[in-house]
Order: structure tokens, then sequence, then C-alpha cells
């Protein structure tokens, strides 16, 4: 009759794993965090792009004025973007056309001449020309550009560079 061996791990094994993984885990959950605010800015961005070029959109099809401004509530317009905007028709603006709310750890920024970014019905927005930026530290992490013509680009990272004067401040 054969017998039966038990085969399994010793705790001073199970201790030295445990450890090993204690370890990597510590290395790598900062990391982690680096990567998800990363993400959430690019997130930002990228759904603030889309808006804006929906917003010239709008503007276009619609043959009028449409006005895109920062928003705390989504139901009145304000100076601060950090929590969202909206897009209203410039003649009527109790008609809404699409509330955007957002949360972000970092706030986002908005520098141009007016608080508010209007479109005409040719696409142009020759007084709400701008940018839109976001801070990494004493950095500007991301930039985005609205010309007169009613264009957005994302800046370069020499214009980040240039422009970085505004997160210290």
């Amino acid at each position: 009759m054969k017998q039966r061996t038990q085969l399994a791990f010793s705790l001073y094994e199970l201790l030295v794993a445990l450890a090993l993984f204690s370890i990597s885990i510590s290395i790598a959950l900062p990391s982690f965090s680096a990567l998800r605010e990363r993400n959430e800015r690019e997130a930002l961005r990228n759904h603030l792009h889309a808006s804006v070029n929906h917003a010239r959109l709008q503007a276009i099809l619609r043959k009028t004025s449409v006005e895109l401004c920062g928003s705390l509530d989504g139901t009145t317009c304000s100076r601060d973007w950090t929590q969202g905007w909206r897009m209203q028709l410039m003649r009527t603006p109790e008609q809404v056309l699409q509330i955007q709310q957002h949360r972000s750890s970092s706030r986002l920024y908005w520098s141009g001449f007016d608080t508010r970014i209007r479109f005409h019905a040719n696409g142009t927005s020759p007084t709400s020309n701008g940018r839109f930026f976001q801070c990494k530290g004493k950095e500007i992490a991301w930039q985005l550009v609205l010309n007169r013509q009613g264009r957005l680009r994302l800046a370069s990272t020499a214009e980040n560079l240039a422009e970085a004067h505004r997160c210290r401040g």
C-alpha cells in the first residue's frame, strides 16, 4: 500500500512570499497613482476638445451663435470651468444644447479675452480666442489653444514650458 504524502508550503516560505509581494506592491503603487492622474488629465483634455468642436459645429449647423461657458452647477454660467461647462444658444440662453459635468482632482483654467467662448454661425470665434490649461505642480500639463477662426489645437511642449508661469501664481 502506497502512503500519500502531502505537499504544501511551509510557514517560512509563505512569509517570504508575502514579504516579496508587499515590497513589490509598495513599489508599484505610486506608479499606478501617477498613471491614474495622467489618464484623468488626458480624459479631461479630450472631453473638452470634443465639446469645443461640438459647440463650433452646432453654431455652423444651426446658423446661429452658440456659447460655451464654465458652470459649477450645470444651470448657470460662471468663470470656473473646473466642475464642468454648458453649451447654449446665445439668443435664447434657456435653450441648453449640452451640459458636461466632471470631477477632477486638479483645476481647469481658461485664459482668454472673455470668460465665455462664442462661436458665430460661420464657425469663427473672434472675441473668444484664448487657451485652456491644466497644471501639474508648477508646470503646465497640457494646453488647448483656441484661435480666432474657431479652431482648437494642442500646444507643444515648448509652448507649455513658455507658459509655465501661469501655474506658479
